[in-house]
C-alpha cells in the first residue's frame, strides 16, 4: 500500500498558505483611551458627565445622594411627654421638634433610614431630645439638652452619628452610650461599646468602660469603671448634681431673664436654648422662673437642619460671656 502521509502534509500546507495573515488592531491614542475610560465609567456605573462616581455608586446604597427618608417611631411609652402641642404616644414622631418628657416617664424610640438599620434611643423622665431632619446624604443628628438618653447604635462606622449637647458635639464610632445632662447643663457621657468623641471647644474621648464629665467652661474629666458601676454612676451623678444646681441656677437667673427678653422674638436657636434652661431650672427654683406659658411655644417651633454651630452667645452659668 502506498503511504498517504505526504499527500496530507501537502493539503495542510496549502490551507495554511491560503489563510490571510492575522493583523492586530492599532493601539488607541492617549486621547481615545481617556475617552473610552470615561465612557465606560459613565455607561456602566451611571456616573456624572465628568466621569466621577456618585456616593450611591461608591457605596451601593440607593438614595444616598439625596435627602434621606428617616422613620422615627415610639415603640414603648411609660408616663407622659409632649412634642410641640401634642402628647407623645406610641407611633411616629415628628422630626425637627423637641420631645419633652415628664418626670418618671420612659420612652423607647427607634430610628431607621436607608443609611442606618434600627437604632434605639431610650429616654428617661425630664429629658429633652430633638432629632433633626437629615441633610442631603447624611444621617439624622440628635440633640440632648436635658435628662438622660441612652443610644444603641453599634453598627455605625466612625462619624456616622452626631449628638449635640450643652458641652459640645459628640461624634460616635459604632457606639452604645448614654448622655446625661444636669439642670446646670453639665454633661455626663458613658461609653459601653465603640468610642465617643467630644469635639468643639474641648476634646476628649471615652472608650468602653469609660465615663467623662464636661461642662460649658471647657472642663472635662474622664473616669474608668465597669459597666455596672457606670450604670449606677449615671443615676447617682444626676441626683447629686441636681441637688447642687439650685444655687448656681439662682445666681444667674437675672442674666438669663435679660437674655430672654432681648432675643426671644428674634433668634429661634438662642430662644430655644434659654427655654430649655428655664424648663430645667423651674423645678428647682419654682415660680421665680417663667413657666411653660412663656416659653412653651418656642420649644414647639420646628428646627431646620443646619451645620453645627457654637452654643448661643450670652451669659453662661456663672454670668460669663461665652
Amino acid at each position: 500500500m502506498t503511504p498517504r502521509l505526504p499527500l496530507l502534509l501537502v493539503l495542510v500546507g496549502a490551507i495554511s498558505c491560503s489563510a490571510p495573515p492575522s493583523v492586530p488592531p492599532p493601539a488607541p491614542t492617549a486621547a481615545e483611551a481617556a475617552a473610552t475610560e470615561v465612557s465606560d465609567v459613565t455607561g456602566a456605573a451611571g456616573g456624572g458627565e465628568d466621569g466621577s462616581l456618585t456616593p450611591s455608586q461608591l457605596t451601593g446604597l440607593k438614595g444616598i445622594d439625596g435627602a434621606q427618608t428617616v422613620e422615627v417611631r415610639v415603640l414603648d411609652a411609660k408616663g407622659t411627654g409632649r412634642q410641640g402641642s401634642s402628647p407623645v404616644t406610641v407611633g411616629p414622631l415628628v422630626l425637627g421638634q423637641w420631645l419633652l418628657t415628664d418626670p418618671g416617664s420612659e420612652f423607647e424610640i427607634t430610628v431607621r433610614s436607608s443609611l442606618m438599620p434600627d437604632g434605639i434611643v431610650r429616654l428617661s423622665g425630664q429629658s429633652a431630645l430633638l432629632i433633626e431632619p437629615p441633610l442631603a446624604g447624611a444621617l439624622p443628628r440628635f440633640r440632648v439638652y436635658g435628662g438622660k438618653a441612652s443610644f444603641h447604635m453599634p453598627h455605625l462606622p466612625p462619624g456616622e452619628a452626631s449628638v449635640l449637647t450643652p458641652a459640645g458635639p459628640l461624634v460616635t464610632h459604632g457606639a452604645v452610650f448614654t448622655v446625661v445632662v444636669a439642670p446646670d447643663f453639665q454633661t455626663l457621657v458613658t461609653c459601653r461599646d465603640g468610642a465617643i468623641y467630644l469635639t468643639g471647644n474641648q476634646n476628649t474621648v471615652a472608650q468602653p468602660g469609660q465615663v467623662f464629665v464636661a461642662d460649658r467652661w471647657g472642663r472635662n474629666r474622664v473616669y474608668a469603671m465597669t459597666p455596672n458601676e457606670a450604670q449606677i454612676f449615671d443615676d447617682r451623678w444626676l441626683q447629686v448634681v441636681t441637688e447642687e444646681a439650685a444655687p448656681v441656677l439662682s445666681a444667674v437667673l437675672d442674666n438669663q431673664l435679660r437674655a430672654w427678653n432681648s432675643v426671644a422674638s428674634r433668634d429661634l436657636e438662642t430662644s430655644q436654648f434659654l427655654a430649655l434652661w428655664f424648663r430645667a431650672a423651674r423645678p428647682l427654683l419654682g415660680t421665680k422662673v417663667p413657666g411653660p406659658e412663656t416659653w412653651g411655644g418656642v420649644l414647639g417651633a420646628p428646627v431646620r437642619p443646619s451645620a453645627w454651630q457654637p452654643l448661643p452667645l450670652g451669659p453662661g452659668l456663672m454670668g460669663e460671656t461665652l
